[in-house]
Formats: structure tokens, C-alpha cells, sequence
């Protein structure tokens, strides 16, 4: 398969078979606060082996089944801002603790986000590297932190901390399924994400980065959903989209130019 480089955006993003690796990790980019590097694991005989490897960060605490929030900035069917630290938490709750992945696949600093992938090819992507997709039930602990946050950067949506305040662009549905150079261009068109780790404080109380905005994520949705699989977190014009609102509107065959994923483990 083809590798994805940060600064290839025009030659390599858009091409019809998007990479699923990449070449090294480009230094961070120009103007932006570096994302923190994943630590080596610890040295020495006598020193206690990491829960996770040290490409992910370990998540580990309480998740309620639902949240409520107090709406203090309601816009149409869309709330911008919550009252601090007012969380209320409804259903069952249950300990969750996992390895995610830093950053969105392909899991390095300064690479662009895999998109146009299907849920399955994104379940197969995992699995061949010894992961699994995260579940909604995980995805929505390492968004809320141990301080229940709406978004991952605190109570109110503004669009900048993380990649999700830019204009929605309509799309071509026939150039965008087209193949080959029409959709490469269409893409191109249309492609308003950024590299990982670009914005040094969309990051999670784990250390886990872009969980909201860049791109959307598929995960294995709990029961009841629509499909087995869902997306969360929206994309780079979903200001409004937190921790909480997982779509489960598409089938687990779907791709599109706004749609990633990243990798989850069990613990050691």
C-alpha cells in the first residue's frame, strides 16, 4: 500500500487507495506548540513494565452508561457551552480501562489521518497490528477524562482548540466514488484536516490527541445501536460534537473523505 507523509498532502492523501503507513514522522509543524512525544519505556531490571505500549496511553476510570450536562449556550438542536463542572451521571457504571492509541491512524505525530476507509478495513487495519477498534464505551471515558468533561478540552466548544470550527464544504458524491483522478481532486477539494498532534491542546487529561474534530472515528457501538460499528467525535466543521453523540447513522461498509479511526488494546 501506499505511505502517507505529512507535507505530501496534494500527491499523497488523495490518492485512490489512501496509505495505511507511513515513511517517519515529520517534525511538528511550523507554528504550532509540538505534540509531546510517546515516552521509552522505563529502563531497568527491577522497574515495572508499562500497562501499554508506547505508542498508546492508558485509560482507566469510572464510565456511566449516560451523561447529563447543564445546557447554558442552546443553538437550534446544538448545545455550545455546559455549566462547569456540572455532571451528572445516569445508568450503569463500570471501571474502563484500556491502551488507545496517541493519535489517530496511523498513530504518529505529524502524520495525516487514514480516511476513506470502511469500518471493516479499519477493524483489519487494527488487527493486523495486535489492536482492535476502540469501543464507543472506551473512546467515551478517554474524551471525558476523570473529570467528565463535554469535550475533551473543557466545558464549552470553541472550534479552535481542536480542528472542528471550519466551514462545511458540499461534496460530489459521483467525483468523490469515482476513483482515480476525479476523485483525487475531489478530495483535494474537499480535504480540511491536519496533521496529528498540529493543535498541542486538543489533547486528553491521558495524553490521547484529536479525539474531537480532525477527523471522525469509527468504534464498535454498544448495544442498540443502528450497526455494529459507529462514529464519534465529528470532524473539522462539527464545532458543536464532544464526547458525548456518537453516529451511528452508517453501515460498517462506509467510507468517506472525513472518516478515520484509531487502535485500542487490552492492558498487560
Amino acid at each position: 500500500m501506499r505511505r502517507l507523509v505529512a507535507h505530501g498532502l496534494a500527491a499523497c492523501l488523495f490518492c485512490v487507495s489512501l496509505a495505511v503507513a507511513v515513511l517517519a514522522a515529520p517534525p511538528a509543524p511550523t507554528g504550532s506548540a509540538p505534540a509531546s512525544e510517546p515516552p521509552s519505556p522505563s529502563a531497568g531490571g527491577a522497574a515495572a513494565a508499562p500497562a501499554c505500549p508506547v505508542d498508546m496511553r492508558l485509560v482507566d476510570h469510572p464510565h456511566a452508561e449516560a451523561m447529563d450536562h447543564t445546557c447554558t449556550d442552546q443553538r437550534g438542536k446544538y448545545c455550545f457551552a455546559f455549566a462547569p463542572n456540572v455532571s451528572r451521571p445516569r445508568g450503569e457504571v463500570r471501571q474502563i480501562r484500556t491502551c488507545m492509541d496517541v493519535y489517530e491512524a496511523p498513530n504518529v505525530r505529524g502524520a495525516l489521518p487514514i480516511v476513506m476507509k470502511s469500518g471493516i478495513d479499519a477493524e483489519a487495519y487494527c488487527a493486523a497490528r495486535g489492536k482492535r477498534l476502540c469501543s464507543e464505551h472506551e473512546w467515551e471515558t478517554a474524551c471525558e477524562g476523570p473529570e467528565l468533561r463535554p469535550w475533551v478540552y473543557g466545558w464549552t466548544a470553541d472550534g479552535k482548540t481542536c480542528n472542528s470550527g471550519k466551514s462545511w464544504r458540499p461534496f460530489d458524491a459521483v467525483a468523490l466514488y469515482a476513483g482515480g483522478a476525479a476523485m483525487e481532486k475531489e478530495m483535494e477539494r474537499l480535504w480540511q484536516g491536519e496533521a496529528s498532534g498540529t493543535r498541542a491542546a486538543c489533547v486528553s487529561q491521558d495524553g490521547v490527541y484529536d479525539l474531537v474534530g480532525n477527523v471522525e472515528e469509527w468504534v464498535t457501538a454498544r448495544k442498540g445501536r443502528t450497526f455494529r460499528l459507529a462514529l464519534m467525535g465529528g470532524f473539522w466543521a462539527k464545532p458543536w460534537t464532544g464526547c458525548r453523540g456518537t453516529n451511528d447513522a452508517h453501515e460498517p461498509a462506509f467510507r468517506f473523505y472525513e472518516v478515520g479511526f484509531r487502535c485500542c488494546k487490552d492492558p498487560t
